[in-house]
């Protein structure tokens, strides 16, 4: 009995250590077609990926060269998004963070090979949150293009 008892009181305490913890403000779950700029790596960040269809995507994250940059989960400064499908169209923006917030978008860019884009909107839809939205035109077929770059646990999640 005592060998019992002394085997499970080992299970249950190597289950409490190897066990991760998690807590309620750590929470991360990433959305469908995402990828995760990551920040300790910082620089430029490219992911090849592909949509539901299987068409193939090139997203690319720089981070723009600053003076001054104070130490914070996502360091303030300026980040280019860009999203690309090869030799047909590719798109970009920036976003400005300060205090782990998007105080801009600007610089937005639309270059298409093949078809044409038919109109363009950039939004700061909420704090954490920037969207460019495209609508594109190929052979009388339009298309909607999302590009989503949103502040979470202090990463740049970009949603394609």
């Amino acid at each position: 009995m005592k060998k019992i008892l002394f085997l499970l009181g080992c299970i249950s305490f190597f289950s409490f250590i190897i066990t991760p913890k998690v807590y309620a403000g750590e929470e991360f779950s990433l959305p469908d077609n995402s990828v995760v700029y990551d920040i300790d790596q910082g620089g430029s960040q490219q992911f090849e990926v592909e949509d539901d269809l299987g068409r193939p995507y090139i997203i690319t994250i720089e981070e723009e060269t600053q003076l001054l940059m104070m130490a914070s989960s996502v360091k303030n400064g300026t980040y280019k998004i860009t999203k690309e499908r090869p030799l047909q169209w590719k798109a970009s923006y920036k976003i400005d963070v300060s205090s782990n917030k998007i105080t801009r978008a600007h610089s937005a860019s639309a270059t298409a090979i093949t078809g044409s884009f038919k109109s363009t909107s950039l939004r700061v839809d909420s704090p954490t949150q920037a969207t460019y939205y495209l609508k594109r035109t190929l052979l009388l077929v339009e298309s909607s293009i999302n590009l989503r770059a949103k502040l979470s646990n202090g990463n740049i999640v970009v949603t394609y």
